[in-house]
């Protein structure tokens, strides 16, 4: 027998019906984000969308409601997810689960180019997406001392 004839080599696993590891252009994460879209990943409905408060998510991982905050906003850079109302968020079509392959099919052929995870170099556009992210919240907090500072009028 020769040594060929023992040799194992790995095959190619098939694609699920067009499925997409959209977790291969996850950027790196806080570890708190990580987890986090772990945790949406098991509470999603068919479709990616997780009706769950920050309490609740807070609760369910046994972490602070800030943390949470401040994870979702990695994760909303990162494209990940988008907030789609109080209480309610979507995870990107590329990463959610759907009922049947047509559905996902579906999900993924509408989805715009600059949502999709494999577009452009991900990990640079999740930082400059933070930057504009923080210098919001910068701008908002100075708007609102200022805001605070006017002297009332009296009528």
């Amino acid at each position: 027998m020769t040594s060929a004839a023992t040799e194992w080599t790995p095959q190619p696993r098939p694609l699920l019906w067009g499925s997409f590891n959209g977790l291969a252009y996850v950027p790196r994460l806080p570890p708190t984000a990580y987890v986090l879209l772990l945790h949406l990943l098991t509470e999603q409905e068919s479709g990616g969308l997780v009706k769950a408060t920050h309490e609740r998510l807070a609760a369910g991982l046994a972490i602070d409601r800030g943390l949470i905050s401040r994870a979702m906003q990695h994760l909303v850079a990162a494209r990940l997810v988008t907030v789609a109302g109080r209480g309610k968020f979507q995870l990107n079509p590329m990463i959610a689960a759907y009922d049947t392959p047509t559905d996902q099919a579906r999900a993924l052929k509408a989805l715009p180019r600059e949502q999709r995870l494999d577009e452009g170099d991900f990990e640079e556009e999740y930082e400059h997406r933070l930057e504009e992210q923080e210098r919001e919240r910068l701008r908002k907090k100075t708007e609102s001392k200022v805001a605070t500072l006017r002297p009332r009028l009296v009528r």
